[in-house]
């Protein structure tokens, strides 16, 4: 067995990976020189005491993220094998597989292997890698995938970790767009283009959360994308639902999404333009709606961005506000990793301040159970979602 390279501990960290945190960043660790990417690491403590095991990755600022902490555990094809299969077992329960087909199957650190995530569609694994250092166990995983998967009758494995159309790893070409169940609620995915692997599946009980309250209302679903929201708003009862997204391909396809439900596309509104702009339109149009969606992208891709974030949080959810109907509901969201559940809530307070509209909170909700995190890791604690009544 080669010889593992060993990295120290510059920060007093160790009590922080003792606890389960799956990070160090580069200026924690002494790192010898021309330490390649993707290269299995031992991280020693101050006093030489081994701490944990993992990849490390000379491009990134997370440059260590541990696998184990078990310094008997090879960090080989059984070991990523060994992955796969529990994060599997550990789905049971998570949804009922009768009425859905579209999960996430691997969520890196929350699934005990870094930096890979996998996105089922019925038939089809996506695959993203996070950070070059993960590569080094995409073969296995592919394979494990396969295997596996013979059980979920998975033919197709693609990657998209790079944007771009993606890459086939397994079966050639998948089809896209790909149908799926979502509670036996239909959508069609384009896997090959669509944003992340195609569908934001870790909004997938915050969607049916949505239902009742949508129910003999009119309602707008802003950053709408393909229509997850307002189909399922549709199907709770809502009177009448408009998709706002900047995207036409986005609005076209949730307009296929309310044909393949049944629902008749010319009875809702689909609205192709800029969320800021189509809500100030709206309010100074005096409209207003009894349930107002509001699910942007991530403001704050990095740290330094979180201040300039919350303000743009606060700003969109003010004026998402401003066209709530009296009594209303706002359901809103933040994706952004570095956005605390308390700051949302906080962001939220403002809003309801700016717009003089004082709100009271009815559910605070996150990921569903196919999205685990880990104790000692707020950061995989990433989606905040709120509905509150005006």
């Amino acid at each position: 067995m080669a010889t593992i390279p060993r990295v120290r501990l510059r920060k007093d960290l160790e009590r922080s990976l003792q606890k389960g945190h799956p990070w160090l960043y580069a200026d924690a660790l002494d790192a010898p020189k021309g330490l390649a990417t993707g290269v299995t690491v031992d991280v020693m403590s101050k006093d030489g005491k081994f701490l944990a095991r993992g990849l490390y990755d000379a491009q990134s600022p997370i440059a260590f993220r541990v696998a184990t902490r078990d310094s008997r555990q090879q960090l080989d094809a059984a070991f990523v094998r060994a992955r796969v299969e529990s994060a599997l077992r550990a789905r049971r329960g998570a949804f009922d597989a009768r009425e859905t087909d579209a999960f996430r199957w691997l969520n890196g650190e929350g699934d005990f292997l870094p930096g890979v995530v996998v996105d089922v569609y019925a038939q089809v694994a996506v695959l993203r890698l996070d950070g070059d250092a993960a590569r080094a166990w995409r073969d296995p995983v592919v394979a494990a995938l396969v295997d596996v998967g013979r059980g979920l009758n998975i033919r197709w494995v693609l990657e998209r970790s790079r944007g771009g159309k993606g890459e086939p790893l397994h079966g050639g070409k998948p089809p896209s767009p790909v149908e799926i169940r979502e509670g036996g609620v239909k959508f069609a995915v384009d896997i090959l283009q669509g944003q992340k692997t195609g569908f934001f599946l870790d909004q997938r009980e915050n969607r049916r959360a949505l239902r009742p309250y949508a129910a003999g209302v009119e309602v707008v679903n802003l950053f709408g994308y393909t229509g997850g929201f307002s189909v399922h708003a549709a199907l709770g009862g809502a009177t009448r639902v408009i998709t706002v997204d900047s995207a036409a391909g986005a609005i076209e396809n949730a307009r296929v999404n309310f044909q393949l439900n049944g629902l008749d596309p010319q009875r809702h509104g689909f609205d192709c333009e800029d969320a800021f702009r189509w809500l100030d339109r709206a309010r100074q149009e005096g409209r207003s709606f009894g349930l107002v969606v509001v699910d942007p992208p991530s403001f704050a891709p990095s740290e330094r961005a979180l201040q300039k974030a919350l303000t743009a949080y606060r700003d969109l959810n003010a004026l998402a506000l401003s066209v709530v109907a009296p009594d209303g509901v706002l359901a809103t969201a933040s994706c952004s990793s570095h956005v605390t559940h308390e700051a949302f809530l906080g962001v939220l307070r403002d809003a309801a301040d700016k717009a003089k509209r004082p709100l009271r909170i009815l559910e605070v909700r996150g990921q569903p159970a196919d999205h685990p995190s880990l104790p000692a890791f707020p950061e995989g604690r990433y989606l905040k979602f709120v509905l509150a009544r005006a």
